[in-house]
């Protein structure tokens, strides 16, 4: 079956990116469609064929092969997602016309390509995960957890790249589960004992550390905990980092006791010492040095966040508001931290609020309140203390 591609021009703040190029995995989301389709069954097409039924689908919409396939299963129609705890995790802030309406939809031949067609319902098969343990006054912040290997989430707003940077890392374990599922008894036991060869022991993390996909001129240091993860050529981590069910491009760096779960790091992205990524995802050459954390963000292309600076990431009153349109609107989460744009650059002592959007090419410093920029009328041996005007003056009266 032949498939087409609907244009929005529906560019993402901050970054104002191409859609076609949205970072997913590090791979382009066009490339993602295209492999999709592809295992689905769907050659892409210029021109909507007027000879034969045909897919449609916009730029701006994500989806695996699996969703495809029970799609074309379902019948012709517009894509109407039945799965209503699936849309109370995802659909906060997706431009659709109905909860669960996505831009995918089977058109009969000669229909012009238009998604202005009815709603056919497609069960995704997606089953509950257990919630991770959290404490107690985090526990509002959770939301259900729905996996499978049939995916689509519609990006509209940069917290959408986020998300869907996770549930691309879901979708690979949930095939990895599947398969194994999957498997003959003969292919198990093949894969077991290739696995406790490769881990050399039956303890749990070295086993974890087996499954990791290690080139060779990847430099690791022996300290380094790095587990169920996916390098990529030249990456460099540090004595005592740790490194989690994660995806680092080609030459980034990961530098000492620096930790990285659950994120995805782009080409050359870099993690400075002492610093931690948690759920993020950094476009390529980021930088994110040591700060109070950094959960649930976005980092431009090139950007860098100085030592000392701070994101929040947990509301603990109403759910994160995030800027659509000029307009504060509800993300419909309670934990999520900040988009910086491409080359922004945020200095010491900076704290950036939960669902804030930083712009390109953004300079932010802190204030100079407390700083001392002049230190000449100290003395040896005695105490001074900063004054306003960024001078100093004697700690006590003498």
């Amino acid at each position: 079956m032949k498939a087409f591609c609907q244009p929005t021009g529906h560019p993402i703040a901050p970054f104002f990116d191409a859609m076609a190029d949205v970072p997913i995995l590090n791979r382009p989301l066009s490339d993602h469609q295209q492999q999709a389709l592809s295992e689905a069954g769907f050659e892409t097409v210029g021109v909507p064929p007027d000879d034969a039924p045909y897919l449609l689908y916009s730029d701006r919409t994500w989806f695996t092969a699996a969703a495809l396939r029970r799609l074309r299963e379902a019948g012709m129609g517009r894509m109407q997602a039945d799965d209503p705890d699936w849309w109370t995790a995802t659909g906060a802030v997706q431009q659709t016309p109905a909860p669960g309406l996505y831009e995918l939809a089977l058109l009969e031949p000669g229909a012009p390509p238009s998604f202005q067609v009815p709603p056919v319902t497609v069960d995704l098969g997606l089953r509950d995960a257990d919630p991770p343990a959290v404490h107690a006054t985090m526990a509002h912040a959770l939301r259900p957890l729905r996996v499978g290997d049939a995916m689509v989430h519609q990006i509209d707003h940069w917290s959408h790249i986020l998300r869907v940077n996770q549930l691309a890392l879901a979708v690979r374990a949930e095939g990895a589960r599947l398969r194994w599922e999957n498997a003959s008894w003969w292919q198990k036991g093949w894969f077991v004992l290739t696995l406790l060869w490769r881990a050399r022991s039956i303890r749990k993390h070295d086993i974890f550390r087996a499954l990791n996909e290690t080139p060779r001129s990847a430099d690791i240091h022996p300290s380094a905990v790095v587990e169920l993860s996916v390098i990529g050529e030249g990456v460099e981590i540090g004595p005592n980092a740790v490194v989690r069910a994660s995806i680092l491009g080609d030459g980034v760096k990961v530098e000492d006791h620096a930790s990285v779960n659950l994120s995805v790091l782009g080409e050359g992205a870099r993690v400075g010492r002492y610093g931690m990524v948690n759920l993020c995802t950094l476009y390529r050459r980021a930088m994110v040095s040591s700060g109070g954390g950094f959960q649930a963000s976005l980092f431009g292309e090139d950007s860098f966040l100085a030592w000392g600076a701070t994101m929040l990431d947990l509301s603990f009153g109403r759910p994160v508001k995030v800027e659509v349109d000029g307009q504060r609107v509800d993300s419909g989460q309670h934990f999520l931290g900040g988009a910086i744009g491409h080359r922004a650059r945020i200095g010491n002592g900076v704290r950036l609020n939960y669902g804030i959007a930083v712009p390109n090419d953004a300079l932010i410093v802190a204030p100079s309140t407390g700083l001392v920029r002049s230190a000449s009328d100290a003395e040896p041996d005695e105490p001074f203390v900063w004054e306003e005007g960024g001078g100093v003056r004697p700690a006590r009266k003498r």
